[in-house]
């Protein structure tokens, strides 16, 4: 899987519109806005999801800090022209005070001059290929105001292998890379949504964020599992040193 452009295009082929249906990532969205962003004590906010898709969270994140900020500023970047198309269309007139900025892009292809107190990124690191990884951690240190941070969302790691080791016609391969004098893994799979589609993912050990961001100037301030209806992931929040 070299065609990086691939993890991107296959949102073109599925019906990811179809989460505002089923509601999928509702719990791990909630928790990031209730436990994590909506503690920040000032009067203004300012917050960039990587890959939004159709904009689910975006428009949960302004319904739950609404009443609590004067001044919000919600950022994003989505590759997917279709997920992207479905969310302009959709997307309602905000506030006077809520500034909206999106971009029908890779977040590595995203040109802004704003800085940002959270950035996040919910299941969307599977789609970046290894290569791409280190300028996507520099580019986000660049994107966060000091001391800001970066949320975390990937497959917890315990659950995917045992999840594969029962589902082995979701296994694809699995792989071994090298970062700053380490080996990590990397296993290629199938990941099945349901009333959405099927995906192709890169999953990587834990470690290798832990090392990743460390490296590129953050501190780990949480890691946590949280358990979605039976799915576990893993929500790490980074801060920027």
């Amino acid at each position: 899987m070299k065609n990086k452009n691939f993890f991107y295009q296959q949102y073109e082929k599925i019906n990811w519109e179809n989460q505002e249906k089923t509601k999928i990532n509702s719990f791990v969205n909630n928790f990031i806005i209730q436990e994590i962003i909506s503690k920040q004590n000032s009067s203004s906010i300012k917050i960039f999801d990587i890959g939004f898709g159709i904009g689910f969270f975006i428009k949960m994140i302004y319904k739950s800090l609404n009443p609590l900020y004067k001044n919000i500023i919600i950022g994003g970047c989505e590759p997917s022209e279709k997920n992207y198309n479905h969310f302009i269309k959709k997307s309602s007139n905000f506030r006077k005070g809520v500034e909206l900025k999106t971009y029908n892009s890779t977040f590595l292809n995203t040109k802004t001059d704003e800085k940002f107190d959270f950035i996040t990124a919910i299941y969307v690191f599977p789609h970046f290929v290894f290569d791409e990884l280190e300028e996507t951690a520099k580019k986000i240190n660049l994107m966060l105001e000091p001391k800001g941070k970066f949320i975390l969302v990937v497959a917890n790691e315990t659950y995917l292998k045992e999840k594969l080791e029962s589902r082995k016609d979701l296994f694809i391969e699995r792989n071994t890379f090298e970062f700053n004098g380490k080996k990590y893994k990397e296993i290629l799979h199938y990941s099945n949504i349901p009333k959405i589609g099927k995906l192709i993912d890169f999953n990587r050990e834990e470690q290798f964020y832990l090392d990743l961001f460390k490296k590129h100037g953050f501190k780990l301030g949480l890691k946590k599992d949280l358990d979605d209806n039976g799915f576990i992931c893993t929500v790490f929040v980074f801060q920027k040193k």
